[in-house]
């Protein structure tokens, strides 16, 4: 079964992005070099095409073109992605409504392959459903009555620029929600299918105007993958760990840095990914209730009160001393240690050789 995504973009298609290749690997190389470059992009994907220019740009030894072609190559990918995700959705949604289903399926036939659907649509999916739902319950109760359900009629007045732009409509609104005598039944249907219209595309178009984020949060998603999969002491923040933070941090947290880290990517399309870790972590930390933060730190605070607790019995125990002398002792062998830690670090770096003791 495919890979959700993965084998669409392969195929996808978007001549600005292509142009702008095609034009880099012309600059590349030496001439007898740039046909051959050629012949290999007339043939190749749009991603087989970014690897080639960035492949050219890394022997040519222009490292900073061949970093922010991979940024922009990450960019493409994320906003092909976040669109294939969209078209599945509506997909999904649509064949689940005719059916009466009220389960996300597993996978579906799209572009002649089966795709499998990943768990962290379902949401995005019923939402969807709920949308069309909503939309034939609305048509429907307009034939039948030519009234306007409250969800639509509580629309139209969250958001009254949609009448504003359209004045005909705005005085059609005004006669039905006024109870207008006199208004034929057919007049009425029209006046009210009109509006259940508008209000169904001014969705669709705040629908459609998501996918940039979405793009922006599938980039940040690959993101903290990437730090997941090249591991440990890679992407730092403040001297913590990132792969750490992304298998010990709790879903709240996780939750809160994607948010913070799309913020950055909304202000700054052209942020490094060390920005927006940056940002991200910043954000997250500021976003943490001051209780829970307190919490965390009392937590940790009175494990490591009981660890020195067991460490200071046991150094009285087997040294017969009294307790003061037992925390004594601790201090002068964690100064030594440390001590013995900074000559280790000296004599790496020297190349000398030390013994340490108490």
């Amino acid at each position: 079964m495919a890979t959700f995504g993965k084998d669409f973009v392969r195929s996808a298609t978007q001549p600005a992005y292509l142009q702008g290749l095609f034009t880099a690997a012309q600059q590349i190389g030496a001439a007898p070099g740039r046909r051959r470059v050629q012949e290999q992009l007339a043939s190749a994907t749009p991603l087989e095409r970014f690897d080639l220019a960035i492949a050219q740009l890394t022997r040519a030894g222009d490292l900073e073109k061949a970093a922010k072609l991979t940024a922009t190559k990450d960019k493409y990918v994320a906003d092909q992605q976040a669109r294939t995700e969209t078209q599945i959705t509506s997909v999904v949604a649509s064949q689940m409504l005719s059916s009466g289903s009220t389960e996300v399926p597993e996978s579906i036939t799209y572009g002649g392959q089966e795709v499998t659907i990943p768990p962290r649509l379902s949401s995005g999916i019923l939402e969807e459903v709920n949308t069309l739902q909503s939309a034939r319950d609305a048509r429907e109760l307009a034939v039948t009555s030519g009234e306007l359900l409250p969800d639509y009629a509580a629309y139209i007045k969250d958001n009254p620029q949609l009448l504003e732009q359209a004045p005909m409509l705005s005085k059609t609104y005004d006669r039905i929600t006024s109870d207008e005598p006199g208004m034929l039944r057919t007049e009425k249907i029209n006046a009210v299918k009109s509006l259940i219209t508008l209000v169904d595309n001014d969705r669709k178009q705040r629908r459609e105007a998501k996918t940039g984020e979405k793009a922006l949060a599938v980039e940040v998603e690959n993101l903290m993958e990437k730090i997941r999969s090249t591991g440990s002491r890679t992407w730092m923040w403040m001297g913590n760990d990132m792969a750490d933070f992304l298998e010990d941090a709790e879903d709240d947290e996780i939750k809160l840095f994607k948010e913070q880290a799309v913020l950055k990517l909304q202000q700054n399309p052209r942020a490094t990914e060390q920005e927006v870790i940056d940002y991200g972590m910043s954000g997250m930390r500021e976003k943490i209730s001051g209780q829970k933060r307190s919490g965390d730190i009392a937590a940790r605070e009175a494990a490591e009160a009981a660890e020195d607790e067991a460490l200071i019995t046991l150094t009285m125990s087997l040294e017969n001393l009294s307790r003061e002398e037992a925390i004594e002792r601790l201090k002068k062998d964690s100064l030594m240690q440390a001590l013995f830690g900074v000559g280790q670090a000296i004599a790496t770096e020297g190349n000398l050789s030390i013994t340490g003791g108490n």
